[in-house]
């Protein structure tokens, strides 16, 4: 009987010969070329062969259904995904900036980018321009001066304005209620030397002179003219109020009345206070509060009342509060007077 040659799916061991190998390719060209087995030559021919594994399913695209994209296609993809993402941001951003917030939110950014760029300019342009912090430093504060706190009872030595040089009277005989010829030609060479102050020449005159006046009419009481400035700087500003100007006799150009109480002249005394205190400073025999001669003369005898004496704090304040009840006017004149005694001896 004729052997009968093995089918596809049964082969058979080595001995199948060429007929039975074409029978075999014959079948196997069904599943596809990676089932054919060349034939072995020489010894290795005696060596069985294996049949090949199954052919993996495949998929509607044709592609088997373990296969993955490789890892360089992923990074091929990356710049074109990161590109769309681009896209995608960028319309959102339009989108936002056609709302009516996103078009303020537009104006305030380009609001501060130009006052930052002007800022950047100016620092550039002008280094040394404009405040301390733009520089990163800081401004250091300056010292306050220490407020005037004297009590009648217990004034501090501190308490008292500036000492500066007493008026001198070089003229000889005993003093009289009015300086000499002598006196007033000194008075004028040393109220010249002291117009740095700000004070009028004429004003300087009034307040030396009442100062020597008052050593002969009140002593012991050691009043400075640098008090009566610190008054009559806080009263009228030396009779210059409003526009005023003193004349050459010392009357002021048009009379200076108080809004409030109707205060009178250059060193405002009210009506009842100036008819128990008027003097005539500049003995011409008229006792007139619009004189700055008469109303320094009066003002220094109310001062220096009580047997005050000026060069203690405790009656220096007492003087001052007498003439306005009020702290912050004992401050205003403790302030202008120490001002004018530091000047005029520096």
């Amino acid at each position: 009987m004729k052997p009968q040659s093995p089918t596809p799916s049964e082969p058979g061991p080595a001995e199948q010969g060429p007929n039975t190998h074409g029978s075999a390719e014959h079948g196997l060209a069904e599943q596809g070329p990676s089932a054919l087995v060349p034939p072995v030559q020489g010894p290795a021919a005696q060596v069985p062969t294996v049949q090949s594994p199954a052919l993996p399913v495949l998929t509607l695209h044709g592609r088997p259904a373990h296969a993955r994209p490789s890892l360089l296609r992923r990074l091929a993809a990356l710049p074109w995904r990161a590109l769309k993402a681009c896209g995608r941001g960028v319309r959102a951003v339009v989108r936002g900036l056609r709302a009516p917030a996103g078009r303020l939110g537009v104006q305030v950014a380009i609001t501060a980018l130009a006052l930052a760029a002007t800022l950047a300019a100016g620092w550039f342009l002008v280094p040394e321009a404009g405040p301390a912090w733009s520089f990163g430093t800081e401004p250091s504060p300056e010292p306050e001066e220490a407020p005037l706190v004297l009590a009648p009872e217990e004034a501090p030595a501190a308490g008292l304005p500036a000492q500066t040089d007493p008026v001198e009277d070089d003229s000889t005989g005993e003093p009289t209620e009015a300086p000499t010829t002598g006196a007033a030609a000194d008075l004028d060479s040393w109220a010249r030397g002291l117009t740095h102050l700000g004070i009028s020449e004429r004003a300087l005159i009034a307040y030396g002179r009442a100062e020597l006046l008052s050593d002969f009419q009140n002593p012991g009481c050691n009043l400075s003219w640098t008090t009566l400035a610190g008054i009559g700087a806080t009263e009228s500003n030396h009779g210059t109020t409003g526009g005023n100007r003193l004349r050459p006799d010392g009357t002021t150009l048009t009379p200076i009345i108080g809004a409030e109480y109707q205060e009178k002249g250059p060193m405002q005394f009210l009506d009842t206070t100036w008819e128990a205190w008027k003097a005539d400073g500049n003995g011409d025999g008229v006792f007139d509060p619009h004189n700055i001669d008469d109303a320094t003369t009066a003002a220094a005898n109310y001062l220096c009342a009580g047997g005050r004496d000026l060069t203690r704090p405790a009656d220096w304040y007492a003087a001052v509060h007498s003439y306005n009840p009020r702290d912050d006017y004992v401050q205003q004149v403790f302030d202008r007077a120490d001002d004018y005694g530091r000047k005029s001896t520096a």
